[in-house]
């Protein structure tokens, strides 16, 4: 695999002529649009992307995961996740590609949160059929009202209005399938807002006590409501995305460990090595070597 001094960015790109935020289009169309070799490289994308499967199945490594993907299933990547393209055979489905602005925000209307925070979506959804055929048939028509002939504007604020629709008909049909007693609203918020605050901080603050200020919150109440969500502590939570972070560094880039280091905000490379020995297991040099071929 080809290294890099930074990890590739896929930006939203739509077609020449296409005025629109929001674009959806069968999976076909778009292997066929992008020269060959975008698919043989890791990328980092700048916009949202849903993949649903309608036939076949399909394999794409998400952050060092591999996602296998069957027939019915949804993949959700979100801005700054990397992806890199598995060896296929034949499948079919469709892809939506929108820009985080696109996406409203949640309203809050008494106890109960109205929107979604595309967050709350995991990877991998594997839809049941009376889910399904709905989500299908919402892309297939945003597709084909994307080539309305009214005012742009208008189309526009049609495929966004769409856009919200879909994605709460996917929040619904993932907490379905959870069939898991609902996260206390008031915790379920505390965690959003840490989620959130450690996207923007990861590589600055790495004490839960600069969160829990920050948020207004103690830590006792951070941890109840990142376990809540996720299973794990506050503090896991923070080390896991930071380490994350650090194995896209060190398997995409030509960066030393020194530099790496340096932009997650370790004072010293020594106690990043520490870090990462401790969450992945292996040295950083370990991890990058072993990435180095693949």
């Amino acid at each position: 695999m080809a290294r890099h001094s930074d990890i590739p960015r896929v930006d939203f790109r739509p077609p020449e002529g296409y005025a629109l935020d929001i674009e959806v289009f069968p999976a076909n169309d778009w292997l066929n649009r992008v020269p060959e070799d975008h698919f043989r490289y890791p990328s980092r994308l700048d916009f949202h992307q849903l993949i649903l499967v309608t036939q076949g199945q399909f394999g794409h490594t998400v952050d060092f995961q591999l996602q296998s993907m069957p027939t019915g299933s949804l993949l959700t990547m979100r801005p700054g996740q990397v992806q890199c393209f598995e060896a296929n055979p034949p499948w079919d489905g469709w892809v939506v590609i929108f820009r985080p602005e696109s996406v409203q925000s949640p309203v809050e209307v008494g106890s109960l949160l109205l929107g979604l925070s595309i967050d709350d979506l995991p990877v991998q959804l594997v839809l049941e059929k009376a889910s399904f055929e709905p989500v299908r048939q919402a892309m297939a028509q945003m597709h084909q009202d994307a080539k309305l002939t009214g005012p742009m504007p208008l189309v526009g604020a049609l495929e966004r209005a769409q856009l919200q629709a879909l994605l709460m008909r996917l929040q619904i049909a993932s907490e379905q399938l959870q069939a898991q007693s609902a996260i206390d609203s008031s915790l379920a918020k505390h965690f959003r807002k840490f989620r959130h605050a450690t996207e923007q901080r990861f590589h600055e603050w790495h004490q839960i006590s600069a969160y829990t200020q920050a948020l207004g919150i103690s830590e006792k109440t951070l941890s109840r409501a990142t376990q809540e969500a996720t299973g794990l502590s506050a503090k896991a939570y923070l080390s896991k995305r930071i380490a994350l972070e650090a194995k896209r560094m060190l398997a995409y880039t030509r960066w030393p460990i020194a530099q790496v280091a340096d932009k997650l905000g370790f004072d010293e490379a020594s106690n990043f090595i520490k870090f990462f020995r401790r969450e992945a297991g292996l040295a950083p040099s370990e991890f990058k070597k072993q990435h180095r071929g693949a």
